[in-house]
């Protein structure tokens, strides 16, 4: 298979496991977007956490992920409260609705995951995750220069 080919087909798989993802979100009636689920991952791993951290993770534009907090505030699905260390930060949380929202985005990614497996044997599923990391490897690995 040439290269060309195999970055075709991951793009198409990256494409086809995403429609997945949106699709068991939309049929779980979550009313969330991806960015919004994904900044509450983020809280979730970073707990407590500033804006900041949350920026820095998730490499976003701060302005951006201020609108994405205001929602999610709006929504009841974070807690914020000043931080201990420096009065003019916030720290966040999940809300216990923000988890139990979590819990539900959860079981649609094991949804999605289980369905992306389907078929496949234990030993496939390994050599699938031993190959995709050597290609993440290689993809954050510096490239040599051409001098």
């Amino acid at each position: 298979m040439s290269q060309a080919l195999a970055g075709d087909t991951l793009h198409r798989l990256l494409h086809a496991y995403k429609r997945a993802l949106r699709r068991a979100y939309d049929d779980e009636r979550l009313g969330l977007g991806v960015a919004q689920i994904r900044t509450l991952k983020a809280i979730r791993g970073l707990a407590p956490c500033s804006a900041s951290e949350i920026s820095a993770r998730l490499t976003w534009d701060k302005a951006q992920l201020a609108r994405l907090l205001s929602d999610l505030d709006t929504r009841g699905l974070v807690c914020r409260s000043p931080s201990p260390d420096d009065g003019r930060r916030q720290r966040l949380t999940l809300s216990d609705t923000g988890q139990a929202m979590l819990a539900r985005i959860d079981a649609c990614e094991q949804r999605a995951h289980s369905h992306l497996a389907k078929g496949l044997s234990e030993s496939e599923l390994a050599a699938f995750e031993a190959l995709a990391q050597r290609l993440i490897d290689n993809l954050e690995r510096p490239t040599p220069s051409a001098d």
